[in-house]
């Protein structure tokens, strides 16, 4: 039996599927090429600013005098917490069995009857106050109020208070009670804590352990202990607050002599003068204000956030920054033209023959600093001689520097322009808007250096 004959069927090549082939083989390769390509985006700049902020817990420490108990007995004080008391004004008096108390109430309501001497507006204030913060599940309100009341309604004038006292001694003796006079003027405070009696300087880390600190308020009808402090007058405006430091935090506050401090309990922005101490292995910082000593009587611990610098600038993204290698050229070579303002450079030319010829030309300064300015070397060319117009001085150019910068895209190709960076901060830096050949707000910029060569194409 014969064998049967395969058919085959030959392809017919033709100009038409030769040119499909092609084609559909080149948009392969460009899918290929484009998917594994990192993807090009722009970035727009913007002005911002950035601060150099530490933040901190502190010691209040205050120009105070404090006033301690003669004797052991109960107090009464004829100022009102956190007024202010001229200097020899009475503050409190301590007597053994509460009689002298009682006594002095008495003599008020006696003077009260020929003439006023308690605040009425003052007294209705404090009930206000009260009860606009009432509330059933703070019964200690209660008790505020009373002594807030006691302490108001002695808080009589000095002339006042004179009489009061000369009426009580004759009725219960010199010796039944002791009275203590302000030295100075200032603001009052009724309480003692660990830090009676302590400088900026007495603090230790110790200190800042606000676990361990204790204090002991007072207040009218209070039993207190001879030798006691249970009063204190904050002379001036003039204060400190001390903070722990860290070794790095040391360092960079060990040259500043003037810081901006934020207070977090309400924002409020003091400038403080600043100073700093290594003891033993721990390291402080103390700052100096003249002014909010009141504002902060009552706290002895406090947040702040200190400002170290601020910058103000262009922002830019930490991605974008490329670097490029320039000539560095001495700054003597710069030159200004017989007819022209603009910077040139003399550059010398020697023949074959040994003729030399000078030439002022014109070439884009990237960069300046005091004694250098920095050249594009594919614009100046190699073995470039500069002469200095001044002198017979001679320089080779081919001295190189790396000088950071982006690309700029604002032209439709990548064009490297320098940036001064003022500071870099998290993800982002912030660098100097007046650059030579720099960018200038609102500039688009690439986004990642790396994903571009200088002077490609975009679009």
């Amino acid at each position: 039996m014969a064998a049967k004959r395969r058919r085959t069927t030959k392809i017919h090549w033709n100009i038409g599927m030769i040119i499909f082939v092609v084609i559909l083989v080149y948009i392969l390769i460009n899918v290929i090429l484009f998917l594994g390509k990192k993807k090009l985006t722009v970035y727009k700049v913007t002005e911002d600013k950035i601060t150099n902020t530490l933040s901190f817990t502190g010691i209040a420490i205050r120009d105070e005098e404090l006033l301690k108990a003669s004797q052991s007995g109960y107090i009464t004080y004829y100022v009102e917490e956190g007024k202010r008391i001229k200097k020899s004004g009475t503050v409190f008096t301590v007597d053994k069995d509460q009689k002298v108390q009682d006594a002095f109430v008495s003599q008020v309501q006696q003077l009260e009857k020929n003439k006023k001497v308690i605040d009425d507006e003052e007294i209705q204030h404090k009930i206000t106050d009260y009860q606009s913060v009432y509330s059933d599940n703070k019964f200690s309100t209660v008790y505020d109020l009373k002594y807030d009341l006691k302490n108001a309604i002695l808080n009589l004038s000095e002339d006042s208070m004179k009489t009061v006292i000369e009426a009580v001694k004759q009725k219960l003796g010199d010796t039944s009670f002791e009275t203590q006079k302000s030295t100075s003027s200032g603001v009052t405070q009724f309480y003692s804590d660990d830090f009676d009696g302590k400088s900026a300087k007495d603090i230790t880390s110790k200190d800042f352990d606000q676990s361990q600190y204790r204090v002991q308020r007072y207040n009218t009808s209070d039993k207190v202990k001879k030798g006691k402090v249970v009063a204190r007058i904050n002379k001036s405006e003039k204060w400190q607050i001390v903070i722990p430091l860290e070794a790095d935090q040391y360092r960079m506050l060990k040259d500043k002599s003037e810081v901006s401090v934020r207070f977090l309990q309400d924002q409020t922005t003091a400038t403080a003068t600043v100073e700093v101490a290594k003891k033993g292995s721990s390291y402080f910082g103390y700052l100096k204000f003249n002014d909010y000593a009141v504002r902060y009587i009552n706290e002895r611990y406090l947040e702040i956030d200190v400002t170290l610098d601020s910058y103000k600038g262009l922002k830019i993204p930490n991605t974008s920054i490329v670097k490029k290698k320039f000539y560095q050229v001495p700054v003597k070579y710069l030159t200004k033209g017989d007819n022209s303002a603009k910077e040139q450079f003399t550059v010398r030319d020697t023949s074959n023959k040994g003729d030399v010829t000078v030439e002022q030309k014109s070439f884009t300064i990237y960069g300046r600093t005091k004694d250098y300015c920095y050249l594009d070397p594919e614009e100046v060319g190699e073995n470039v001689v500069l002469q200095a117009m001044d002198s017979k001085d001679t320089f080779l150019i081919e001295k190189m520097k790396t000088l950071k910068g982006v690309y700029c895209t604002n032209q439709g190709y990548a064009d490297f322009r320098p940036i001064d960076i003022l500071i870099e901060k998290d993800d982002y830096s912030i660098i100097a808007n007046d650059t030579n050949q720099g960018v200038s707000r609102y500039d688009f910029i690439v986004l990642d250096g790396t994903t571009i060569k200088e002077n490609q194409i975009i679009y």
